[in-house]
């Protein structure tokens, strides 16, 4: 199979220490024989300390059109850059007023969210904020300089912001979690400043007519539900509006998130992604975003977008990069495909398992089910084709259910929600199905149903006021309700949940 992927040009330096240089080899090795095995055509994913112009990737054009793009919070003028993720210590507000006193800020509490949970609310407020622009007929200086993770504006002579305006230095971290320190300890910070002129700024190496992308790969990088929820649907929410046409500067990059999602970038950017902490190019462009564009966990807010794109939208554009076929769920099913619904059970192999799950395969398969049960662990390109084929999906709450933006649009989406009252977590998958226009179905399983029955008495406070765990935290919540518990679900309680899914998918009038 023929590839052209340039992988690593070169990387950081760095002092090796203990076994570093074995672990770095090793995952050389592995991350070699992942792509050995995915087809990445001829997406160059990778600039690492680019010595020379021939070796970067940049925007090659000849009297090409500038792009003129509404900003996401500001119609009426072209932004020089964007602060849509912000440090923990600093509030929106705060830097909203450092930059310029005029610009009003919108900020909507994520309160489907945190309003029964605050102390243990993940998102916070709307990491979309104001920021400086310049009028369309002005051209913006930004200089960047990855390796010294700075930016730098500066102002054009025409511009407002003359000699006599007040410099200013913002410190960012570009990822959409920014009051949740734990999420946001990894990330690298970026200085964000303006200078008087261009001799107080290093001179470019690489000019770009494009628009670019300043934003971390890091935060809770090994979780899926978050993978979506602070780096894909932002991604998408910010990047899409360019058609390709922009550039990637990724910090805190990571080879096997790339590997996992370039289907994602390489139909987002048309170039090279750039390693944002190794480039020690001064890259300039006329725009640049630092952050990305994030509304609420999982969701899109159309109304804050000049495109108004929806989280279907997204949904649209994830199956289509996967190659899949179906958009919608033919209904009725039988009639329609002259078959059986098929049903994807997500069986999670550790915690918050189906204890039965063969009597589950075997109910669901006596009402009229053709069901696949799998844990989601296979390759995006092969498990998104399975999903995708199936006309329900349903499991225990979970990272893996995020597989959801694969099914056709009128599927089935059954959430089982584990015991502890976790309605509020439960909402964190229940909202964006919905949004993504799945018929969705909740089961709440009872004490009887859930292994904690074999751990404690029940009279202990798991059962009788599980709240009074979950206000010990987050880490006292997700040991006592997620880690400790599996699902043994009364197959009798739950038969009305699956004839509910059936009598969706055999309808003449769904």
């Amino acid at each position: 199979m023929a590839q052209e992927v340039s992988i690593i040009k070169s990387i950081c330096r760095f002092e090796p220490r203990n076994f570093a240089v074995g672990v770095l080899i090793a995952c050389f090795v592995i991350t070699f024989s992942y792509f050995t095995m995915v087809n990445f055509d001829s997406f160059h994913f990778f600039v690492v300390n680019s010595a020379s112009k021939e070796n970067v990737a940049t925007h090659r054009i000849a009297n090409s059109e500038k792009l003129d793009v509404a900003d996401t919070m500001n119609s009426k003028a072209s932004p020089i850059f964007s602060k849509h993720a912000t440090t923990s210590e600093e509030s929106i507000q705060s830097i909203v007023q450092e930059i310029d006193s005029d610009i009003k800020e919108e900020i909507k509490d994520n309160t489907e969210i945190c309003n029964k949970k605050p102390e243990l609310c993940k998102a916070g407020k709307d990491t979309a904020s104001s920021k400086p622009s310049i009028s369309p007929k002005q051209q913006g200086d930004v200089r960047i300089n990855g390796r010294n993770a700075t930016v730098m504006w500066v102002p054009s002579p025409e511009s407002d912001d003359g000699p006599n305006y007040e410099r200013k230095v913002w410190h960012i971290k570009p990822y959409p979690r920014k009051e949740d320190p734990r999420a946001m300890d990894p990330v690298r910070m970026v200085t964000v400043k303006s200078v008087n002129s261009p001799d107080e700024a290093p001179s470019c190496t690489n000019h770009s007519d494009l628009p670019a992308i300043v934003f971390s790969d890091r935060g809770y990088e090994d979780n899926y539900f978050h993978d979506f929820t602070d780096v894909l649907v932002p991604m998408f929410t910010t990047a899409r509006r360019f058609q390709g046409e922009v550039i990637f500067l990724v910090s805190d990059l990571t080879i096997y998130r790339i590997a996992k999602y370039v289907r994602v970038y390489k139909n987002l950017t048309k170039y090279d992604l750039i390693n944002f902490d190794c480039d020690e190019e001064v890259r300039c462009y006329k725009k640049v975003y630092v952050g990305l564009t994030s509304h609420m966990d999982f969701d899109i807010d159309p109304e804050r977008i000049p495109e108004r794109y929806t989280l279907v939208d997204f949904t649209r554009f994830m199956r289509s990069i996967y190659g899949l076929k179906r958009d919608t769920v033919e209904i009725p099913v039988p009639k329609t495909l002259g078959r059986k619904p098929r049903l994807i059970i997500v069986a999670r192999a550790k915690t918050r398992r189906f204890v039965n799950l063969d009597d589950i395969i075997d109910t669901a398969e006596r009402l009229g089910f053709e069901v696949v049960a799998t844990e989601a662990t296979d390759g995006l390109d092969r498990f998104s084709l399975v999903v995708n084929s199936c006309d329900v999906m349903m499991g225990v709450h979970g990272a893996g259910l995020s597989n959801m933006v694969f099914l056709p649009s009128n599927s089935v989406f059954i959430q089982i929600l584990p015991w502890g009252d976790l309605q509020w977590i439960g909402d964190l998958i229940k909202r964006p199905a919905e949004r993504m226009k799945l018929k969705y179905i909740q089961y709440d399983i009872t004490p009887e149903e859930s292994t904690l029955i074999e751990q404690y008495p029940i009279n202990h406070a798991a059962f009788t006021d599980p709240a009074s765990i979950q206000r010990n935290g987050w880490g006292a919540l997700k040991e006592v309700f997620l880690d400790k518990q599996n699902v043994r679900l009364d197959i009798e309680r739950f038969k009305p949940t699956l004839k509910k899914a059936l009598e969706h998918l055999n309808s003449e009038h769904s």
